[in-house]
């Protein structure tokens, strides 16, 4: 079956019937992921595009620690907004 029709067809079903395709979908891929898993030492990650890479986090140590954010981080610079005007 061409892509295009597949995607018509999935564009055609409703929400429900296309988020539990997904989910099936996804399903299918974690046996995949568990394999790869047990069969290295190293941990695998997946990022957006499902591709595999390496953890880096030992040449990283510091990826570890948690990120903490200021709650006036947002808040406007005024005084960098009237070194600026002049």
């Amino acid at each position: 079956m061409p892509l295009e029709e597949l995607e018509k067809q999935l564009l055609s079903l409703s929400p429900i019937d296309r988020l539990r395709i997904i989910q099936s979908v996804i399903q299918s891929l974690i046996p995949n992921i568990t394999n790869e898993l047990s069969q290295g030492a190293e941990t695998l990650n997946c990022d957006a595009n499902g591709i595999h890479s390496r953890d880096r986090s030992p040449n990283h140590p510091l990826r570890s620690l948690p990120l903490t954010i200021s709650p006036d981080f947002d808040e406007p610079m005024t005084e960098l907004w009237d070194a600026l005007e002049q």
